[in-house]
Order: structure tokens, then sequence, then C-alpha cells
């Protein structure tokens, strides 16, 4: 009896001490299981990170490059403007700011004298860059507006057009026209003030001209 005793005695620690290790076996299979899954996640997060760092960086330098371009075909414009009307566009009365005034004259609104041209010329605007119709209205459709009253040419065609007249670069900002003094012998600068929106001498690297 006392060996039988043993016996139940052993089994029963044995099968404990198989029981013990299965629910341990257990354990450390889901805890290796929870560790595996926080892995899993931590390259998840660095991949996505990644990739839209590298979205990011591709979505800045095709603005950039859109922005070029449109440099590019404003300075074309502006060109065209002077080889037809013998001189840049400007506001001698300073009415109106340099990008509204560099709007105006390829818009045809803005002649040379630095006074509204009523009916317009010929609008130079790229439109393959800049949607803006000019042609969708009458002309006979344009009131009896002045140059000083209060930015009315600006108002009425903020109101034609459907949208603010001026060139915008890929970041919502003006482009910036700067025109020389008479005699300066300083050619036109268009540039943008880049991703930053600000220009000066802490501001320039990203400038874009």
């Amino acid at each position: 009896i006392g060996r039988r005793g043993f016996e139940g005695d052993s089994r029963k620690a044995l099968g404990t001490g198989l029981g013990q290790d299965c629910r341990m076996s257990q354990f450390v299979k889901r805890g290796f299981t929870l560790i595996e899954l926080v892995v899993v996640l931590g390259i998840i997060s660095i991949l996505v990170t990644i990739l839209f760092s590298s979205f990011s960086y591709f979505h800045e330098l095709q603005k950039t490059k859109k922005a070029k371009m449109e440099i590019a075909a404003l300075k074309t414009a502006v060109e065209s403007y002077r080889t037809q009307f013998g001189a840049l566009p400007n506001c001698k009365g300073e009415v109106c700011t340099p990008s509204e005034c560099l709007f105006l004259s390829l818009a045809g609104f803005h002649n040379v004298d630095g006074t509204l041209e009523i009916p317009p010329y010929p609008s130079s605007i790229p439109t393959d860059l800049f949607s803006y119709d000019l042609n969708s209205f009458d002309l006979g459709e344009i009131p009896d507006l002045s140059h000083g009253g209060g930015n009315s040419i600006m108002i009425w065609l903020a109101e034609t057009l459907g949208e603010d007249p001026a060139f915008l670069d890929p970041w919502g900002q003006e482009y910036v026209y700067e025109y020389p003094e008479e005699g300066s012998g300083v050619v036109f600068t268009i540039y943008s003030k880049g991703p930053d929106g600000k220009t000066g001498e802490e501001f320039s690297l990203d400038d874009i001209r």
C-alpha cells in the first residue's frame, strides 16, 4: 500500500509538473506572439513614415518643377509685352502693386503709360499654365472703371473670372514681379518665394527664380 501510495503521489506530482510545463509553454508562446506583433507594427510604422516622407519629397519636387515652368512662361510673356509695346509692364502712379500690374498688363487691361486700357489688348497670359478664360465675357459688358477707384478693376475681374486675378505659385503665394526704375538698365525679375512663402536675406534659400 505504501508503494502504491508513493506511485500515486509520483504520478500526481508528475501530472502537476507536466500541466505547469504546458501552461508555461502556452504562456511563452503567447508572449512571443505579442512580441512579434509589436515588432511587426514597429516595422509597418517605419515603412509608412518612409513612404510618407518620400511622397512629400516627390510632391515638393513636382511643385518646384511647376513653379519653374510658370516662371519661364511669365518671363516669356513679359518679354513679348515689351517687344510689342516698347516697355515693361509698369504702374507709374503706383496705384496697383507690381503683382497686380503684371496680371493686368498681361491680361490686356494695363498699358505702358501706367493707366487702364479699356477695351483691353489681346491677352498674353499663358493659358496652358494659368486657367484664366479672358474670353468668357463680352467686351461690351466691361464697366467704366477708373484705375484709382479702390481697385475696382481687380474687384470686377475677380467677380467675372470667379477667382482672384493673380498669378499664384504652387504654394498659393503671388509670384513676385520686380521691374527697375526707368533708365537703370536692370532687367525685370519674376520669382516664387518658395515653400515657406518668405523671401529676404534669411529666407531666400528656397526662392525659385
